[in-house]
Protein backbone atom coordinates (compact mmCIF):
# COMPACT_ATOMS: atom_id res chain seq x y z
CA UNK A 1 0.00 0.00 0.00
CA UNK A 2 1.07 3.23 -1.21
CA UNK A 3 2.04 6.06 1.59
CA UNK A 4 2.58 9.68 0.93
CA UNK A 5 5.90 11.01 1.94
CA UNK A 6 3.99 14.20 3.56
CA UNK A 7 1.71 11.52 5.47
CA UNK A 8 4.83 9.94 6.69
CA UNK A 9 6.26 13.16 8.33
CA UNK A 10 3.38 14.28 9.60
CA UNK A 11 2.14 10.87 11.46
CA UNK A 12 5.79 10.77 13.12
CA UNK A 13 5.56 14.17 14.05
CA UNK A 14 2.23 13.67 15.92
CA UNK A 15 3.47 11.00 17.43
CA UNK A 16 6.97 12.01 18.42
CA UNK A 17 5.00 15.41 19.44
CA UNK A 18 2.36 13.78 21.40
CA UNK A 19 4.81 11.44 23.13
CA UNK A 20 6.66 14.51 24.36
CA UNK A 21 4.02 16.58 25.40
CA UNK A 22 2.62 13.67 27.38
CA UNK A 23 6.00 13.28 29.22
CA UNK A 24 6.30 16.78 29.60
CA UNK A 25 2.96 17.34 31.43
CA UNK A 26 3.62 14.57 33.59
CA UNK A 27 6.95 15.73 34.32
CA UNK A 28 5.22 19.25 35.03
CA UNK A 29 2.64 17.54 36.46
CA UNK A 30 4.93 15.86 39.22
CA UNK A 31 7.21 18.61 39.44
CA UNK A 32 4.94 21.22 40.18
CA UNK A 33 2.88 18.70 42.80
CA UNK A 34 6.51 18.47 44.61
CA UNK A 35 6.97 21.66 44.86
CA UNK A 36 3.72 22.62 46.51
CA UNK A 37 4.16 19.68 49.12
CA UNK A 38 7.57 20.85 49.70
CA UNK A 39 6.05 24.43 50.44
CA UNK A 40 3.57 22.37 53.17
CA UNK A 41 5.53 20.58 54.12
CA UNK A 42 8.27 24.08 54.88
CA UNK A 43 5.07 25.18 56.61
CA UNK A 44 4.57 22.04 58.77
CA UNK A 45 7.95 22.08 60.43
CA UNK A 46 7.99 25.78 61.32
CA UNK A 47 4.62 25.87 62.67
CA UNK A 48 5.30 22.58 64.44
CA UNK A 49 8.48 24.28 66.16
CA UNK A 50 5.79 27.28 67.26
CA UNK A 51 3.37 24.87 68.66
CA UNK A 52 6.26 23.29 70.46
CA UNK A 53 7.30 26.42 71.98
CA UNK A 54 3.26 26.82 72.92
CA UNK A 55 3.73 23.87 75.01
CA UNK A 56 3.77 24.72 78.54
CA UNK A 57 2.54 23.24 81.81
CA UNK A 58 -0.78 25.11 83.42
CA UNK A 59 -1.19 26.15 87.24
CA UNK A 60 -2.72 22.50 88.30
CA UNK A 61 0.04 20.89 87.15
CA UNK A 62 -1.17 19.61 83.47
CA UNK A 63 -0.12 20.36 80.31
CA UNK A 64 -2.12 22.62 77.92
CA UNK A 65 -0.89 24.72 74.36
CA UNK A 66 -1.33 28.28 74.81
CA UNK A 67 -3.64 29.14 71.81
CA UNK A 68 -2.15 33.11 72.31
CA UNK A 69 0.99 31.80 70.89
CA UNK A 70 -0.10 29.65 68.25
CA UNK A 71 -1.71 30.77 64.59
CA UNK A 72 -5.18 31.30 64.99
CA UNK A 73 -5.95 29.31 61.70
CA UNK A 74 -5.76 26.36 63.70
CA UNK A 75 -8.33 27.26 66.38
CA UNK A 76 -11.01 27.64 63.58
CA UNK A 77 -12.76 24.49 63.12
CA UNK A 78 -12.43 22.49 59.99
CA UNK A 79 -10.07 25.34 59.13
CA UNK A 80 -7.67 22.36 57.21
CA UNK A 81 -4.99 22.92 59.17
CA UNK A 82 -4.74 20.74 62.69
CA UNK A 83 -2.24 19.83 64.77
CA UNK A 84 -2.67 17.37 67.98
CA UNK A 85 0.25 17.31 70.58
CA UNK A 86 1.31 14.28 72.81
CA UNK A 87 3.02 14.62 75.95
CA UNK A 88 3.56 11.99 78.95
CA UNK A 89 0.62 10.18 76.75
CA UNK A 90 -2.15 12.72 77.10
CA UNK A 91 -2.65 14.12 73.49
CA UNK A 92 -3.87 17.66 73.09
CA UNK A 93 -5.78 18.62 69.80
CA UNK A 94 -6.29 21.96 67.96
CA UNK A 95 -10.01 23.29 68.14
CA UNK A 96 -9.63 23.13 64.59
CA UNK A 97 -9.92 19.68 64.69
CA UNK A 98 -13.25 19.44 66.08
CA UNK A 99 -13.78 15.43 67.12
CA UNK A 100 -11.59 14.05 64.50
CA UNK A 101 -8.19 12.95 65.10
CA UNK A 102 -5.12 12.85 62.86
CA UNK A 103 -3.97 9.24 61.80
CA UNK A 104 -0.51 8.67 62.39
CA UNK A 105 -0.16 5.17 60.94
CA UNK A 106 0.06 4.69 56.95
CA UNK A 107 0.07 7.02 53.90
CA UNK A 108 2.26 7.62 51.20
CA UNK A 109 6.09 8.69 51.22
CA UNK A 110 6.39 12.11 49.34
CA UNK A 111 10.05 12.71 50.23
CA UNK A 112 9.76 14.71 52.67
CA UNK A 113 11.12 14.03 56.05
CA UNK A 114 9.02 13.01 58.72
CA UNK A 115 6.01 13.81 56.14
CA UNK A 116 3.76 11.78 54.52
CA UNK A 117 0.35 12.23 52.53
CA UNK A 118 -2.70 10.33 53.81
CA UNK A 119 -6.00 10.17 52.66
CA UNK A 120 -8.94 11.13 55.06
CA UNK A 121 -13.05 11.44 54.43
CA UNK A 122 -11.30 11.19 50.61
CA UNK A 123 -9.14 14.40 51.29
CA UNK A 124 -5.67 14.55 50.54
CA UNK A 125 -3.63 15.49 53.88
CA UNK A 126 0.08 15.76 54.02
CA UNK A 127 1.04 14.59 57.92
CA UNK A 128 4.21 15.58 59.62
CA UNK A 129 4.65 13.53 62.67
CA UNK A 130 8.12 14.41 64.44
CA UNK A 131 9.43 13.67 68.30
CA UNK A 132 10.74 16.82 70.28
CA UNK A 133 12.55 16.62 73.78
CA UNK A 134 11.40 19.64 76.16
CA UNK A 135 12.33 19.66 79.49
CA UNK A 136 13.75 16.39 79.63
CA UNK A 137 9.92 15.08 78.18
CA UNK A 138 8.79 13.51 74.67
CA UNK A 139 6.71 15.48 72.94
CA UNK A 140 5.29 13.83 69.89
CA UNK A 141 4.09 16.83 67.10
CA UNK A 142 1.14 15.66 64.54
CA UNK A 143 0.68 18.66 62.28
CA UNK A 144 -1.65 17.84 59.21
CA UNK A 145 -3.28 19.86 56.62
CA UNK A 146 -5.74 19.34 54.21
CA UNK A 147 -4.33 20.20 50.70
CA UNK A 148 -7.38 19.40 48.47
CA UNK A 149 -7.78 23.00 46.89
CA UNK A 150 -3.83 22.57 46.06
CA UNK A 151 -3.96 19.25 44.01
CA UNK A 152 -7.51 20.58 42.48
CA UNK A 153 -5.54 23.58 41.53
CA UNK A 154 -2.74 22.02 40.16
CA UNK A 155 -5.24 19.60 38.11
CA UNK A 156 -6.54 22.09 36.86
CA UNK A 157 -3.39 24.28 35.84
CA UNK A 158 -2.14 20.17 34.49
CA UNK A 159 -4.71 20.53 31.79
CA UNK A 160 -4.89 23.86 30.84
CA UNK A 161 -1.06 23.01 30.30
CA UNK A 162 -2.38 20.14 28.12
CA UNK A 163 -4.77 22.06 26.02
CA UNK A 164 -1.93 24.83 25.33
CA UNK A 165 -0.06 21.76 24.49
CA UNK A 166 -2.51 20.43 21.99
CA UNK A 167 -2.86 24.09 20.62
CA UNK A 168 0.33 24.58 19.69
CA UNK A 169 1.01 21.00 18.43
CA UNK A 170 -1.61 21.91 15.75
CA UNK A 171 0.03 25.36 15.06
CA UNK A 172 3.47 23.43 14.62
CA UNK A 173 1.32 20.70 12.53
CA UNK A 174 0.00 23.06 10.32
CA UNK A 175 3.41 25.12 9.67
CA UNK A 176 5.11 21.62 9.29
CA UNK A 177 2.67 21.09 6.63
CA UNK A 178 3.46 24.13 4.79
CA UNK A 179 6.97 23.64 5.52
CA UNK A 180 6.64 19.89 3.95
CA UNK A 181 4.46 21.29 1.10
CA UNK A 182 7.16 24.06 0.08
CA UNK A 183 10.34 21.49 0.56
CA UNK A 184 7.92 18.77 -2.14
CA UNK A 185 7.45 21.64 -4.29
CA UNK A 186 9.98 20.56 -6.39
CA UNK A 187 8.88 16.45 -6.67
CA UNK A 188 5.02 18.00 -7.37
CA UNK A 189 7.17 19.79 -10.46
CA UNK A 190 8.78 16.59 -11.50
CA UNK A 191 6.06 15.08 -11.38
CA UNK A 192 4.65 17.49 -14.09
CA UNK A 193 7.30 17.26 -15.96
CA UNK A 194 7.12 13.10 -16.01
CA UNK A 195 3.06 13.77 -16.89
CA UNK A 196 4.18 15.89 -19.85
CA UNK A 197 6.97 13.53 -20.87
CA UNK A 198 4.81 10.66 -21.11
CA UNK A 199 2.25 12.83 -23.42
CA UNK A 200 5.44 14.16 -25.54
CA UNK A 201 4.74 17.54 -24.47
CA UNK A 202 8.84 17.65 -23.50
CA UNK A 203 11.93 15.29 -24.54
CA UNK A 204 13.26 16.24 -20.86
CA UNK A 205 12.94 17.10 -17.50
CA UNK A 206 13.01 20.63 -16.27
CA UNK A 207 16.41 21.39 -13.95
CA UNK A 208 15.06 21.58 -10.07
CA UNK A 209 16.61 23.28 -7.25
CA UNK A 210 16.41 20.92 -4.58
CA UNK A 211 19.77 18.76 -3.68
CA UNK A 212 17.97 15.82 -2.85
CA UNK A 213 15.75 15.56 -6.45
CA UNK A 214 18.40 16.65 -8.48
CA UNK A 215 19.89 13.59 -8.86
CA UNK A 216 17.00 11.94 -9.89
CA UNK A 217 15.76 14.11 -12.36
CA UNK A 218 19.68 13.49 -13.80
CA UNK A 219 19.12 10.13 -13.80
CA UNK A 220 15.63 10.25 -15.42
CA UNK A 221 17.17 12.33 -18.31
CA UNK A 222 19.95 9.93 -18.42
CA UNK A 223 17.94 7.16 -18.93
CA UNK A 224 16.03 8.60 -22.37
CA UNK A 225 18.67 9.79 -23.58
CA UNK A 226 20.46 6.65 -23.31
CA UNK A 227 17.02 4.55 -24.38
CA UNK A 228 17.06 7.40 -27.33
CA UNK A 229 20.29 6.22 -28.37
CA UNK A 230 20.04 2.89 -27.91
CA UNK A 231 17.14 2.67 -30.25
CA UNK A 232 18.74 4.90 -32.86
CA UNK A 233 21.56 1.93 -32.79
CA UNK A 234 19.40 -0.55 -32.91
CA UNK A 235 18.25 1.13 -36.27
CA UNK A 236 21.03 1.75 -37.15
CA UNK A 237 22.27 -2.08 -37.00
CA UNK A 238 18.73 -2.83 -38.82
CA UNK A 239 19.72 -0.74 -42.15
CA UNK A 240 23.43 -1.85 -42.08
CA UNK A 241 22.02 -5.21 -42.09
CA UNK A 242 19.40 -4.87 -44.82
CA UNK A 243 22.40 -3.28 -47.23
CA UNK A 244 24.78 -6.37 -46.32
CA UNK A 245 22.22 -8.79 -46.85
CA UNK A 246 21.20 -7.71 -50.20
CA UNK A 247 24.69 -8.33 -52.23
CA UNK A 248 24.86 -12.08 -51.34
CA UNK A 249 21.19 -12.57 -52.61
CA UNK A 250 21.88 -10.30 -55.59
CA UNK A 251 24.80 -12.87 -56.29
CA UNK A 252 22.74 -16.31 -55.72
CA UNK A 253 19.28 -14.09 -57.64
CA UNK A 254 22.48 -14.21 -60.93
CA UNK A 255 23.68 -18.13 -60.42
CA UNK A 256 20.34 -18.99 -60.03
CA UNK A 257 19.37 -17.20 -63.58
CA UNK A 258 22.44 -18.98 -65.12
CA UNK A 259 21.35 -22.38 -63.72
CA UNK A 260 17.59 -22.02 -65.46
CA UNK A 261 19.81 -22.64 -68.35
CA UNK A 262 21.14 -25.81 -67.59
CA UNK A 263 18.93 -27.32 -64.58
CA UNK A 264 15.88 -25.46 -65.02
CA UNK A 265 13.95 -27.74 -62.06
CA UNK A 266 16.25 -26.93 -59.48
CA UNK A 267 16.65 -23.49 -60.93
CA UNK A 268 12.66 -22.83 -60.11
CA UNK A 269 13.20 -24.55 -56.71
CA UNK A 270 15.68 -21.99 -55.45
CA UNK A 271 14.37 -19.12 -57.14
CA UNK A 272 11.18 -20.15 -54.85
CA UNK A 273 13.56 -19.74 -52.11
CA UNK A 274 15.08 -17.40 -53.03
CA UNK A 275 12.15 -15.27 -53.07
CA UNK A 276 10.78 -16.56 -49.69
CA UNK A 277 14.19 -15.42 -48.38
CA UNK A 278 13.80 -12.13 -49.78
CA UNK A 279 10.33 -12.03 -48.10
CA UNK A 280 11.54 -13.36 -45.18
CA UNK A 281 14.02 -10.91 -44.24
CA UNK A 282 11.67 -7.82 -45.17
CA UNK A 283 9.08 -9.04 -42.94
CA UNK A 284 11.59 -9.82 -40.17
CA UNK A 285 13.29 -6.17 -40.78
CA UNK A 286 9.87 -4.49 -40.92
CA UNK A 287 9.02 -5.55 -37.33
CA UNK A 288 12.68 -5.21 -36.15
CA UNK A 289 11.82 -1.43 -36.67
CA UNK A 290 8.93 -1.05 -34.72
CA UNK A 291 9.78 0.82 -31.59
CA UNK A 292 6.84 0.77 -29.38
CA UNK A 293 6.21 2.31 -26.72
CA UNK A 294 9.98 2.74 -25.88
CA UNK A 295 10.43 6.33 -26.02
CA UNK A 296 8.54 9.02 -23.49
CA UNK A 297 7.87 11.91 -25.04
CA UNK A 298 7.02 10.79 -28.45
CA UNK A 299 3.93 12.72 -30.04
CA UNK A 300 3.47 12.65 -34.04
CA UNK A 301 0.47 14.36 -35.11
CA UNK A 302 -1.29 12.38 -37.76
CA UNK A 303 -2.46 14.67 -40.26
CA UNK A 304 0.55 15.21 -42.02
CA UNK A 305 1.88 11.66 -42.16
CA UNK A 306 -2.31 11.11 -43.60
CA UNK A 307 -1.60 13.23 -46.32
CA UNK A 308 1.88 11.73 -47.26
CA UNK A 309 -0.11 8.75 -47.29
CA UNK A 310 -2.91 9.14 -49.24
CA UNK A 311 -1.08 11.03 -51.82
CA UNK A 312 1.08 8.03 -52.12
CA UNK A 313 -1.83 5.39 -52.15
CA UNK A 314 -3.77 7.17 -54.99
CA UNK A 315 -0.72 7.37 -57.01
CA UNK A 316 -0.91 3.76 -56.62
CA UNK A 317 -4.33 3.23 -57.00
CA UNK A 318 -5.02 5.50 -59.72
CA UNK A 319 -6.77 3.06 -62.32
CA UNK A 320 -9.67 2.35 -59.49
CA UNK A 321 -10.07 6.42 -58.90
CA UNK A 322 -10.77 5.55 -55.40
CA UNK A 323 -12.55 8.30 -53.26
CA UNK A 324 -10.40 8.72 -50.05
CA UNK A 325 -12.15 10.02 -47.01
CA UNK A 326 -10.14 11.14 -43.75
CA UNK A 327 -11.68 12.53 -40.84
CA UNK A 328 -8.33 13.38 -39.04
CA UNK A 329 -8.08 17.11 -37.16
CA UNK A 330 -4.89 18.52 -37.14
CA UNK A 331 -4.78 17.77 -32.78
CA UNK A 332 -4.71 14.05 -33.68
CA UNK A 333 -1.43 12.70 -32.31
CA UNK A 334 -0.06 9.38 -31.96
CA UNK A 335 2.13 8.69 -28.86
CA UNK A 336 4.84 6.52 -30.53
CA UNK A 337 7.25 6.84 -33.42
CA UNK A 338 6.33 7.75 -36.66
CA UNK A 339 7.74 4.48 -38.36
CA UNK A 340 5.10 2.36 -36.58
CA UNK A 341 2.68 4.76 -37.40
CA UNK A 342 3.67 4.45 -41.03
CA UNK A 343 3.67 0.27 -40.86
CA UNK A 344 0.41 0.37 -39.19
CA UNK A 345 -1.71 2.88 -41.56
CA UNK A 346 0.86 1.58 -44.38
CA UNK A 347 -0.86 -1.78 -44.37
CA UNK A 348 -3.96 -1.21 -43.46
CA UNK A 349 -4.87 1.79 -45.88
CA UNK A 350 -3.18 -0.24 -48.72
CA UNK A 351 -5.02 -3.60 -47.60
CA UNK A 352 -8.17 -1.11 -47.69
CA UNK A 353 -7.55 0.48 -51.25
CA UNK A 354 -6.60 -3.13 -52.65
CA UNK A 355 -9.80 -4.51 -52.05
CA UNK A 356 -12.27 -1.39 -52.11
CA UNK A 357 -14.42 -1.21 -54.76
CA UNK A 358 -14.59 3.05 -55.12
CA UNK A 359 -14.60 4.37 -51.56
CA UNK A 360 -12.19 4.03 -48.29
CA UNK A 361 -12.95 5.86 -45.15
CA UNK A 362 -10.63 6.62 -42.39
CA UNK A 363 -11.27 8.53 -39.04
CA UNK A 364 -9.26 9.23 -35.86
CA UNK A 365 -10.21 10.62 -32.60
CA UNK A 366 -9.14 10.83 -29.06
CA UNK A 367 -10.66 11.59 -25.71
CA UNK A 368 -8.64 12.08 -22.05
CA UNK A 369 -7.06 8.53 -22.18
CA UNK A 370 -7.46 6.77 -25.90
CA UNK A 371 -6.80 7.06 -29.75
CA UNK A 372 -9.16 5.67 -31.37
CA UNK A 373 -8.51 4.67 -35.37
CA UNK A 374 -11.25 3.36 -38.14
CA UNK A 375 -10.64 2.07 -41.11
CA UNK A 376 -13.38 1.41 -43.70
CA UNK A 377 -13.94 -0.01 -47.26
CA UNK A 378 -16.67 -1.48 -49.45
CA UNK A 379 -14.84 -4.29 -50.60
CA UNK A 380 -16.21 -8.04 -50.23
CA UNK A 381 -15.15 -7.95 -46.18
CA UNK A 382 -13.68 -10.62 -44.82
CA UNK A 383 -15.09 -13.76 -42.80
CA UNK A 384 -15.93 -14.38 -39.45
CA UNK A 385 -13.87 -17.35 -39.14
CA UNK A 386 -11.21 -15.73 -40.91
CA UNK A 387 -11.05 -12.73 -38.38
CA UNK A 388 -11.05 -14.90 -35.39
CA UNK A 389 -7.90 -16.45 -36.74
CA UNK A 390 -6.44 -13.26 -37.67
CA UNK A 391 -6.99 -12.22 -34.30
CA UNK A 392 -5.64 -14.85 -32.41
CA UNK A 393 -2.78 -14.58 -30.27
CA UNK A 394 0.94 -15.69 -32.11
CA UNK A 395 -1.04 -16.07 -35.28
CA UNK A 396 1.21 -15.37 -38.17
CA UNK A 397 0.29 -14.83 -41.84
CA UNK A 398 2.45 -14.70 -44.73
CA UNK A 399 2.39 -11.37 -46.09
CA UNK A 400 2.20 -12.74 -49.74
CA UNK A 401 -1.17 -14.36 -49.12
CA UNK A 402 -4.23 -12.95 -50.73
CA UNK A 403 -6.77 -11.33 -48.73
CA UNK A 404 -7.02 -8.74 -45.71
CA UNK A 405 -4.73 -10.84 -43.90
CA UNK A 406 -1.56 -8.77 -45.77
CA UNK A 407 0.81 -7.47 -43.34
CA UNK A 408 -1.55 -8.14 -40.66
CA UNK A 409 0.91 -9.72 -38.10
CA UNK A 410 2.89 -7.06 -38.35
CA UNK A 411 -0.07 -4.38 -37.26
CA UNK A 412 -0.94 -7.19 -34.72
CA UNK A 413 2.76 -6.60 -32.95
CA UNK A 414 2.37 -2.78 -33.05
CA UNK A 415 -1.18 -3.00 -31.57
CA UNK A 416 0.46 -5.27 -29.09
CA UNK A 417 3.16 -2.95 -27.83
CA UNK A 418 1.66 -0.54 -27.65
CA UNK A 419 -0.88 -2.22 -25.37
CA UNK A 420 -3.87 -1.52 -27.33
CA UNK A 421 -6.81 -3.00 -28.89
CA UNK A 422 -7.42 -4.14 -32.48
CA UNK A 423 -10.77 -5.85 -33.77
CA UNK A 424 -12.04 -5.93 -37.34
CA UNK A 425 -15.83 -6.47 -38.34
CA UNK A 426 -18.45 -5.64 -41.30
CA UNK A 427 -18.55 -2.15 -42.10
CA UNK A 428 -22.08 -0.94 -41.58
CA UNK A 429 -21.48 2.80 -43.73
CA UNK A 430 -19.60 0.93 -46.60
CA UNK A 431 -20.49 -2.37 -45.96
CA UNK A 432 -16.75 -3.79 -46.25
CA UNK A 433 -14.10 -4.67 -43.95
CA UNK A 434 -14.12 -2.17 -40.88
CA UNK A 435 -10.41 -2.31 -38.91
CA UNK A 436 -10.79 -0.61 -35.49
CA UNK A 437 -8.00 0.12 -33.61
CA UNK A 438 -7.58 1.66 -29.72
CA UNK A 439 -3.97 3.03 -28.64
CA UNK A 440 -3.84 4.36 -25.30
CA UNK A 441 -2.67 7.97 -25.07
CA UNK A 442 -0.72 7.26 -21.52
CA UNK A 443 0.56 3.46 -21.44
CA UNK A 444 1.70 2.89 -17.78
CA UNK A 445 4.45 1.25 -16.57
CA UNK A 446 4.52 -2.73 -16.44
CA UNK A 447 1.90 -3.26 -19.46
CA UNK A 448 4.58 -3.60 -21.87
CA UNK A 449 6.64 -5.80 -19.44
CA UNK A 450 3.52 -8.13 -19.33
CA UNK A 451 3.16 -8.62 -23.02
Amino acid sequence: MLKSIQTRLNSGFILVSMVAIVVLWLANSWYLRQTAYEFVSARLSSDAYTILRAVEMDEAGGWRVNSDMIDPVYLQPMSGHYFQVRVEDKWLYSRSLWDEMIPTNGGEDIGQEYVRLVHKAKHPWLVLDQTFMKEGLKVQLVLAEDVDRIDKSLRKQGWAVAASGLVFLIILLVVQVVIIRRGLRSLVSVRGDISRLKQGEVRQLSPVNTTEVDPLVTEINYLVQAMELRLQRSRNAVGNLAHAAKTPLTVLDRQIEALKVRDPDHAADMQEQSVRLRDLMHRELTRARIAGAALPGQRIYMLPEMDKLLRTLKAIYRDKALNIQQNVSDKIYFPGERDDLMELLGNLMDNACKWAHSAVSITAETDDDCLTMIIEDDGPGIAEDQIERLLTRGERLDESTDGHGLGMSIVTDIVRQYAGKLSLGRSERLNGLRVMIMLPLHTKAGILASE
